[in-house]
C-alpha cells in the first residue's frame, strides 16, 4: 500500500500525471471502445466490401474472426491510407467517424462514469497525457473544466482550465490523429513545445500508467524517448504501471532495468482510484506537517518518521532546495542528506520493510547523480550506507535480500556521477559477498 500512498502525496503536490490508453476507453464503455487493430479492421471493411484487403493484411481464426494484424500496425494503416486516397476519402475522417459510434451516451457505462468524475472533481490539478483518440475525458468525465491540446493548439472550450494532452491527436480535428508508419515518425522526430511539454511531464512528475499493455507500440517507443531524452534535475519521475492482470517475474524486471517502472498488478481501474482516495488524507497530513528545509538544516525542526519512510519525501526535499536556491555542495545541506540516509537505514531493520530497501538505494544513487560524494568529507560516511545497502541486495528473489534493491543499482547505476560511480565500484571490487546475491554483476 506504500505506493498508493506515495501516488496519493504527488496527487496532493499537484505532480501527479495518468498517461491513459485505450484500455481505459475499454473500461468505462465495457469493452465497446475499439482497440487499434479493431479501427483498422474497420476502416479495411469501409474501403473494401470484398474483405480482400482485410485478409491480406490480418489473420483470422477458424471462426473468421480477426486476430492479428500480418505486418506492424502502423504499416498497415499506411497502406489503408494509400487506399484511401486512391478512392478520395479520408481515413482518419474514417477513424473518427468508428470512434464517435462506438463511444458515445448509450456506450458509457454510467456507475464507472459517475465514480471518475467524482475523483477528478476532488482533484482537478491531474495531468492527463494520452495516446487515445476519443474524447472520454473532455466530453464526460470533466466537460466543464477541460481542454483539449492538440499539437501545441489548444481547441477552446467554456470555462477551459484542465489540459488533456492528446499527444497522436483527437477526432475534435481528425487531421491531427497519428496513426500511419510515417505519422509515428514524424512525431518521434518532432522538437515542438508540444513534445517538449509531453516530455517534460514524463519525466517531472510522477506518472500512472493505465490502460495499456506492456507489449503496446505507442507505450515502448514514448518510453524509449523518455529513456533517452532523460534531463537531469532535483525532480526525478516515479513511474508505475496499473493492470488488471497478472504480470511475470521476468516482464516485471525488463520493464523495471530498462525503464525504471514499477507494477502495480491485479488492480482494475475502479480499484486504482479507491486506493488512491483511501490515501489522500493521509498523504496530504503528511506534505501539510512537513517542516521547511531552512529549519531544519538549522537543527530547529525535524522530520517525521512517517514523513521520510514516503519514497518520494527525499524528492520532496530535493525540490525545497532548489527553489530555495540552496547549492549542491552546501555543507550544511549534505549533512542533512546524510542525516536522511542514516535514518532510512534505520527503517530497514524495522520489521516488513523491504520498501525501504529499495529507498534506501533509490536514495543513494540519486544523490550520487546530483553531488560530488568522491573526495568529500562525507565520502566515509556516504560508502558505509551504501555498502550496507548493497549487503541487502541480491539478483534474484532470496529471503532476506532485496531484489527491488539490486534492481535500482543495476538499473540507475549510469545516473550517478562518473567520480561516484568509480567509488562504489571500489565498494563492490574490494568486498566479498554472498554468491547467491551477485553484487558484481550489477557493473556488468
Amino acid at each position: 500500500m506504500s505506493d498508493y500512498l506515495d501516488i496519493a502525496t504527488s496527487l496532493h503536490t499537484n505532480s501527479l500525471t495518468l498517461f491513459v490508453g485505450t484500455g481505459f476507453s475499454k473500461y468505462i464503455t465495457n469493452g465497446k471502445a475499439p482497440s487499434w487493430l479493431e479501427l483498422l479492421v474497420d476502416c479495411a471493411r469501409a474501403i473494401d466490401k470484398n474483405d480482400k484487403l482485410l485478409n491480406q493484411l490480418f489473420n483470422s481464426n477458424s471462426s473468421g474472426e480477426i486476430k492479428e494484424a500480418i505486418y506492424d500496425l502502423t504499416i498497415c494503416a499506411q497502406i489503408l491510407e494509400s487506399e484511401f486516397l486512391r478512392k478520395r476519402r479520408s481515413i482518419k475522417e474514417e477513424i473518427s467517424n468508428i470512434i464517435r459510434k462506438n463511444i458515445n451516451e448509450k456506450t458509457i457505462d454510467k456507475d464507472k462514469l459517475s465514480h471518475l468524475q467524482s475523483f477528478f472533481q476532488e482533484h482537478p490539478n491531474i495531468n492527463i497525457v494520452t495516446t487515445n483518440y476519443d474524447t472520454i475525458f473532455s466530453d464526460y468525465i470533466i466537460p466543464i473544466t477541460s481542454r483539449i491540446v492538440i499539437e501545441g493548439s489548444i481547441i477552446p472550450r467554456i470555462n477551459s482550465g484542465q489540459n488533456i494532452y492528446h499527444i497522436h491527436g483527437c477526432v475534435n480535428k481528425p487531421e491531427s490523429i497519428i496513426l500511419t508508419i510515417n505519422d509515428y515518425y514524424n512525431f518521434q522526430n518532432s522538437n515542438n513545445y508540444f513534445s517538449r511539454k509531453f516530455f517534460t511531464l514524463l519525466q517531472e512528475t510522477t506518472v500512472a500508467i493505465l490502460g495499456y499493455s506492456l507489449g503496446d507500440f505507442n507505450l515502448n517507443s514514448i518510453l524509449n524517448e523518455v529513456k533517452n531524452s532523460k534531463n537531469e534535475s532535483f525532480r526525478r519521475t516515479e513511474i508505475y504501471y496499473v493492470t488488471k492482470d497478472s504480470i511475470s517475474d521476468v516482464i516485471e524486471k525488463f520493464y523495471s532495468m530498462t525503464y525504471g517502472i514499477k507494477v502495480i498488478q491485479n488492480t482494475d481501474t475502479h480499484t486504482f482510484f479507491d486506493l488512491i482516495e483511501r490515501k489522500y488524507d493521509k498523504a496530504k497530513g503528511l506534505i501539510d506537517s512537513v517542516e521547511d528545509l531552512k529549519d531544519v538544516i538549522a537543527g530547529t525542526h525535524y522530520y517525521t518518521d512517517e514523513f521520510l519512510k514516503l519514497k518520494l519525501s527525499l524528492t520532496n526535499i530535493l525540490l525545497q532546495a532548489s527553489s530555495l536556491g540552496i547549492d549542491s555542495r552546501d555543507m550544511s545541506f549534505l549533512k542533512t542528506l546524510i542525516f536522511l540516509l542514516k535514518k532510512k537505514r534505520q527503517f530497514t531493520r524495522e520489521n516488513n520493510a523491504w520498501t525501504q530497501y529499495e529507498h534506501l538505494a533509490d536514495w543513494l544513487i540519486e544523490i550520487a547523480s546530483i553531488i560530488t560524494i568522491k573526495g568529500s568529507e562525507f565520502e566515509k560516511d556516504f560508502c558505509e550506507i551504501a555498502k550496507y545497502s548493497l549487503s541487502n541486495a541480491s539478483k534474484e528473489w532470496y529471503k532476506g535480500y532485496s531484489w527491488h534493491a539490486w534492481q535500482a543499482w543495476r538499473s540507475r547505476w549510469h545516473e550517478m556521477k562518473l567520480e561516484n560511480q568509480i567509488m562504489v565500484e571500489d565498494i563492490i571490487e574490494t568486498n566479498s559477498w554472498p554468491s547467491c546475491s551477485e553484487i558484481p554483476a550489477i557493473l556488468d
